[in-house]
């Protein structure tokens, strides 16, 4: 189900439709051997499916021309969810599609010239967000059972929010405080070290809780849903926190404790140094790191 709708007034012909519905197949299929996330895989070929709904052209056929007007057109939509525009994350990320999908229809041969021409810079990434010393304490303090649980995953551990919902109970060695994180972004494993406070309240909470194959048993939406009660009830809603932010305050302090940016990397489970250092900025002022 796309957020808006692009469906052009008149009938595209059958033959089109099918010839365009095998190319973006044939796109899908090159983005999983080139290793991008399910997330580009699944959407990127949506995007051109809307893109060339809208244009009704075959792909030798568009021009520079169908790309901006396109570009323009979707500057004018409004979102059914937030009742807004489209943001400029967004557009860019439809235009980010669009022109992979035409570098792979030139590499591929099936057209000569490129007609994405456009150079609109990506927008700025907004500061990412860490919590204080004092905001970890008051999150810690207001949380129920299953809350401790979630921060020690998401903070303590620094997992990101899929790796705490797949986290089995056979990958958690209490005797030596480790976690083995089998099923981590790109199908990267990770050996995670946690504390004899984490340990403790893990076991309390396993010898608490319905036995299962996962340690949480909820979903990653439930995950959500208790993180952002968490924040109302210590005040911290509406300050622009995401679950995320946990992630990147672990980085930070673990940086400011002096690891090794490599070892950081390999805590949260980057595969390139570069993703690890775009979380991290120095500020000058006081001589740290913080995250960004």
């Amino acid at each position: 189900m796309f957020p808006f709708s692009t469906e052009n007034t008149k009938a595209k012909p059958s033959y089109l439709i099918q010839m365009n519905e095998e190319i973006i197949l044939q796109f899908r299929k090159e983005l999983q051997n080139l290793g991008y996330c399910k997330t580009v895989i699944n959407s990127y070929p949506k995007q051109i499916a809307k893109f060339l709904r809208y244009i009704r052209k075959e792909n030798f056929e568009v021009q520079s021309k169908d790309i901006l007007d396109y570009y323009s057109y979707l500057k004018t939509v409004i979102s059914p969810r937030t009742k807004n525009p489209l943001s400029d994350n967004y557009l860019h990320t439809i235009l980010l599609a669009i022109k992979l999908y035409f570098d792979y229809l030139q590499r591929t041969g099936t057209i000569k010239i490129n007609p994405y021409q456009l150079k609109i810079k990506a927008p700025k990434s907004e500061e990412r967000k860490v919590f204080t010393n004092e905001e970890i304490k008051k999150l810690y303090a207001k949380s129920s059972k299953l809350q401790v649980i979630i921060l020690h995953l998401c903070y303590a551990c620094g997992l990101r929010r899929t790796e705490a919902v797949n986290l089995l109970l056979k990958d958690i060695d209490l005797e030596n405080n480790l976690l083995y994180i089998r099923k981590g972004k790109g199908k990267k494993r990770r050996v995670i070290p946690f504390t004899r406070q984490v340990q403790k309240d893990i076991k309390d909470f396993i010898f608490s809780n319905e036995k299962g194959e996962y340690l949480l048993n909820i979903t990653a939406e439930r995950i959500y849903i208790e993180f952002k009660y968490l924040l109302k009830k210590t005040g911290l809603n509406n300050q622009g926190f995401t679950l995320h932010c946990l992630r990147h305050t672990i980085a930070t302090q673990l940086l400011e404790q002096g690891m090794e940016l490599e070892k950081v990397r390999d805590f949260l489970g980057h595969e390139y140094l570069g993703t690890t250092q775009i979380y991290t900025r120095i500020n000058y002022g006081t001589g740290k790191l913080s995250a960004k």
